[in-house]
């Protein structure tokens, strides 16, 4: 089944290459005219613009993270999980599409044209380019001067959760998979207070996202999360291996409003408590307050995905042996 997917793969690669190209000309043209304000300008209304798309694309073909998730891979039909994603049916279409003769002209005139013999066909063609485009807008985008950075001074979380927190936000990460390798809570601590020694990859950008923005919705950190994690470089891109930045935070933290990404259902449990330790006697209250998100097992093929939530607090008693 490989030479199969080479063969769609070095189609499409063929076709995404053109269509890009085409693009960048036709931006670096306009470029010649534009002095760099409006340049700029007109680069975060395209990313903006592209960003819709790439967002509505997978709202409304879920399936399609898959591509957006491995933007590096040149065979990514066949390297990625595309294969594992799609039913039985979708997977035997493919498997049948040798004999299925591509025209790059036919493609341009119906975009959606080969979409019946091959599933997402023209999804996967679209994410590819919109991945590849934004990437190079983003690139064109003038980079903070350090000197400025200087001047704002550190830029932290500003996290106000205790040890017994982290330590089971680090079980939750190391669970769900969110880096390569698993982590300690020292590498957490060291995460909230913006003290790695390098960055970290990340597997899948989206749950990141998901990660800290559960985190924001409950408090315990800022607000400006996205930014505190581009100007400190904590994290590497799970596609690209680059230093993530604010824009492509953005862009998953919008993305996943949609399609709450895999392991989201672990990640959505986030309480944070106070304890009181009684004088004189080896004994402690405390009082957890908790917010739980749950994924419902979706039994019909609509994109949405629904969910119910429950909220309260927990009371316990604490006795220390020692």
């Amino acid at each position: 089944m490989q030479p199969i997917f080479q063969r769609l793969q070095k189609f499409i690669n063929e076709f995404t290459s053109s269509r890009l190209k085409k693009s960048i000309d036709l931006f670096e043209l306009k470029s010649e005219y534009w002095d760099d304000k409006t340049l700029h300008t007109h680069i975060r209304e395209e990313i903006y613009k592209a960003s819709c798309e790439l967002v509505e694309l997978h709202e409304k073909y879920p399936t399609l993270h898959v591509i957006t998730n491995y933007p590096d891979l040149k065979n990514i039909l066949w390297d990625s999980t595309f294969i594992e994603s799609i039913s039985p049916d979708e997977r035997k279409k493919y498997h049948n599409s040798e004999s299925t003769s591509l025209s790059h002209d036919r493609l341009k005139d119906d975009p959606e044209i080969y979409d019946g013999q091959l599933p997402y066909f023209s999804g996967i063609i679209s994410s590819i380019y919109l991945t590849g485009y934004i990437a190079f807008l983003q690139s064109k985008l003038p980079e903070e001067k350090t000197t400025n950075i200087l001047t704002e001074g550190k830029s932290t979380f500003e996290a106000q959760l205790n040890t017994a927190q982290i330590k089971l936000l680090s079980e939750c990460l190391n669970d769900v998979r969110m880096f390569p390798e698993n982590i300690t809570s020292q590498t957490l601590e060291n995460i909230f207070a913006c003290n790695l020694s390098q960055p970290l990859k990340a597997r899948n950008n989206r749950l990141l996202a998901y990660f800290f923005s559960a985190l924001d919705d409950r408090s315990p950190i800022t607000r400006n999360w996205q930014s505190v994690i581009d100007k400190n470089r904590l994290f590497l891109s799970s596609g690209k291996s680059k230093p993530l930045k604010q824009s492509d935070l953005s862009t998953a933290n919008s993305e996943i409003k949609f399609t709450p990404p895999i392991g989201s259902a672990t990640i959505a449990v986030i309480g944070i408590g106070a304890k009181y330790d009684l004088k004189n006697i080896p004994v402690g209250l405390f009082v957890n307050p908790y917010f739980n998100i749950h994924n419902l097992i979706p039994f019909s093929m609509e994109n949405y995905h629904e969910r119910t939530s429950e909220e309260g607090f927990r009371f316990g008693v604490v006795y220390y042996l020692h």
